[in-house]
């Protein structure tokens, strides 16, 4: 069992940025996003990856289009998709991919 409003305040008080658990075959990653420059991108040869908004605002960026997330919404990446998420008021996101 993982608690993601525990998570993220523990996270938040130890001024880390993220923590991975696995959870039933899925590795479930919870990040604190700052707000700011744009995120890396990255893609995922073997699972999809649900991004799931915690708090705060994040946009997923594409390559060819953006979606932009507040509390409460999803996205799923496709595998071998290229893409970079990115928060300008800073965001806590939990994603979650197959182990």
């Amino acid at each position: 069992m993982t608690d993601f409003a525990e998570t993220f305040a523990r996270l938040a008080e130890m001024s880390v940025s993220e923590e991975t658990v696995t959870l039933g075959g899925m590795n479930v990653r919870m990040v604190r996003v700052p707000g700011g420059g744009p995120g890396r991108w990255d893609s995922h040869n073997h699972t999809a990856e649900t991004v799931v908004v915690w708090s705060g605002e994040f946009t997923v960026e594409f390559r060819d289009h953006t979606l932009s997330l507040s509390a409460g919404q999803c996205c799923v990446v496709p595998v071998d998709t290229e893409h970079r998420g990115t928060s300008q008021g800073g965001a806590n996101v939990v994603l979650f991919t197959q182990s």
